[in-house]
């Protein structure tokens, strides 16, 4: 149920949020997406199973966390209808709601194993999120202040919102410390491709260049067409990108020894920031319809880039390298993978919409 037209943007934006959390979800809790069954008995029949024997907290917490941020934008959004205590309510429910269907999904995958636990601790973190919601609500603090920056920086509108949703979920690709730099739109190993090209030194060098230069280049014109025409670009995109690469290294830091902080950063990654930053440097300049344009050329060519590349030796890290074992990680994992890989579909058509709306409204 969105808000009304006369609710405040932040609502608004709340409910843009939510529904690409949701995609996230369903495209991680599904996968490999192949080998679907008939299960052999009656679907929800995982709810009314024994405990497993063995429970670890490490999988508690990620299922927990996993539902944070779902039951924090539904309560968000809610809020514009409805009073805090309601908003909450119902926010939980439609969380749990979203794990039910999904662990009733996962009966038919036999990759997939549908557990109570995971309902009970996917519902206590969507609890979590709707009770924190009214921090960031755009009536009080600090959400009024987020608020203010958002309309002060960047045009006014929905569409906008949704490019800044983009941005944002971006951010969140960075969180696994295995994969390459801006190396979103990988879908080699769910749809298991095969390799199209032998890999040399070489070829490998220009081919994460390639990756890195075309997804630089994109987000930083999608972030550039955000903005209000009297705003200075560069500042704000420099920012973001410098957000991108403080949270892979601090997911390398939690999640790796330090004998492979900067493993990520391999030559071929800085020279396609090196060429990725001078070319973009003038580029922001263009009009806006230019910057969307050429941007969204961009994403399709880092996502073939990336298909077709060689395997990238850094993307096979032993999970020795990972901190404390790895099977926490693998769970948690599986929405950012999920996320990396649809996130430059993501932005493909988000830039379609923005193309065809007469691109982001020009305010000053």
């Amino acid at each position: 149920m969105p808000p009304a037209d006369g609710a405040p943007r932040g609502f608004r934006l709340a409910w843009i949020l939510a529904l690409a959390y949701l995609l996230v979800i369903a495209y991680a809790s599904l996968q490999p997406f192949r080998g679907w069954r008939q299960p052999p008995e009656v679907v929800l029949r995982f709810l009314f199973a024994p405990w497993p024997r063995y429970i670890t907290l490490d999988d508690i917490l990620i299922n927990l966390i996993a539902y944070v941020p779902l039951g924090f934008l539904l309560a968000l959004g809610l809020r514009a209808r409805f009073g805090a205590g309601v908003a909450v309510a119902i926010a939980t429910l439609l969380a749990v709601a979203t794990s039910l269907s999904m662990e009733g999904m996962q009966m038919f995958l036999p990759s997939r194993i549908a557990s109570n636990i995971d309902l009970l601790a996917n519902g206590a973190g969507a609890l979590f999120g709707a009770l924190a919601a009214p921090l960031l609500s755009p009536h009080g603090f600090p959400g009024s202040r987020l608020a203010a920056l958002r309309q002060r920086l960047f045009v006014p509108g929905t569409l906008a919102d949704g490019g800044l949703v983009i941005v944002f979920l971006w951010l969140f690709t960075h969180l696994h410390p295995t994969a390459q730099l801006f190396g979103t739109g990988n879908l080699r190993n769910t749809l298991e491709l095969p390799a199209y090209f032998i890999h040399t030194p070489q070829l490998l060098l220009f081919a994460e260049a390639a990756v890195v230069f075309f997804n630089l280049l994109g987000l930083g014109l999608l972030i550039s067409a955000l903005l209000r025409a009297a705003s200075k670009p560069r500042l704000p995109v420099a920012a973001v990108i410098g957000a991108g690469l403080l949270t892979k290294v601090v997911a390398v830091i939690a999640l790796a020894h330090s004998s492979g902080l900067l493993a990520w950063l391999t030559p071929g990654v800085i020279l396609g920031l090196l060429a990725g930053a001078l070319l973009l440097h003038p580029l922001v300049d263009l009009a806006r319809p230019a910057k969307i344009a050429i941007a969204m050329v961009c994403f399709c060519a880092a996502i073939a880039a990336i298909n077709l590349a060689p395997d990238n030796p850094y993307q096979t890290v032993p999970p020795q390298l990972l901190a404390g074992g790895h099977s926490h990680f693998l769970r948690f994992s599986a929405i950012i993978r999920a996320l990396s890989e649809l996130w430059p579909f993501l932005a493909v058509a988000y830039l379609l919409t923005a193309a065809g709306a007469g691109a982001v409204r020009t305010s000053s």
